[in-house]
């Protein structure tokens, strides 16, 4: 089995490493990070899970007519993600606007503060970008843009079948209820914030 993985915003790929293999062990993994593409990658494998951005650019593919996989993992999804634009988020466009110029001035400084933000543990030992500047200033840009109604619909009809996806009560940059609104299907888990660790336990084993 081959089990493609799309992350979140600014992350590097390579920390779903680790999860991935605990979780299925015996299956190979695909590491994608969410930019323009990666959802059609990862539709060519044999399962797909996808967090937070990685989710969203999932459901707005499929919304589109991508093919994906009968099992399709979900973590932290959202339509839009500002406040500005619905019941999802939390965060502003007014906050994603000064993490745009703080990011240009000083990225990695940028990614850190996002990071303690989002409640995820921080990265020690680097001072590499997790992937090209480029696309991570693509990401951000899609996070400010409201959903188009296209992905709307899509998500209010209800996830397809096999679809499965999460989102935390405790995510501090989602607001769960929302996100149950907008999404279908999704359902919320007590207790859980935005880290993928909260849903998938490195001591567990998937069930894709």
């Amino acid at each position: 089995m081959i089990i493609g993985w799309v992350g979140g915003w600014g992350l590097s790929p390579a920390e779903l490493k680790p999860l991935a293999e605990a979780h299925a062990p015996e299956a190979q993994h695909v590491l994608l990070a969410p930019i323009a593409g990666s959802p059609e990658a990862a539709a060519d494998c044999d399962a797909v899970v996808a967090w937070s951005l990685g989710a969203q650019r999932v459901l707005e593919a499929a919304s589109r007519g991508v093919r994906f996989p009968k099992r399709v993992l979900l973590v932290a999804p959202f339509t839009s993600f500002c406040y500005d634009d619905g019941a999802c988020g939390k965060v502003t466009r007014t906050q994603l606007r000064w993490l745009r110029r703080e990011f240009s001035a000083k990225p990695i400084p940028a990614l850190a503060e996002f990071r303690r933000q989002a409640g995820l543990a921080p990265v020690m030992g680097s001072d590499d970008l997790p992937y090209a500047p480029e696309l991570i200033e693509e990401g951000l840009e899609r996070l400010m843009e409201p959903a188009g109604a296209g992905l709307t619909v899509f998500a209010r009809r209800g996830l397809p079948e096999g679809w499965e996806a999460y989102v935390g009560d405790e995510d501090p940059l989602l607001n769960a209820a929302g996100v149950a609104d907008a999404i279908k299907g999704c359902v919320i888990v007590e207790g859980a914030g935005h880290a993928i660790t909260d849903f998938l336990k490195p001591e567990d084993r998937c069930a894709l």
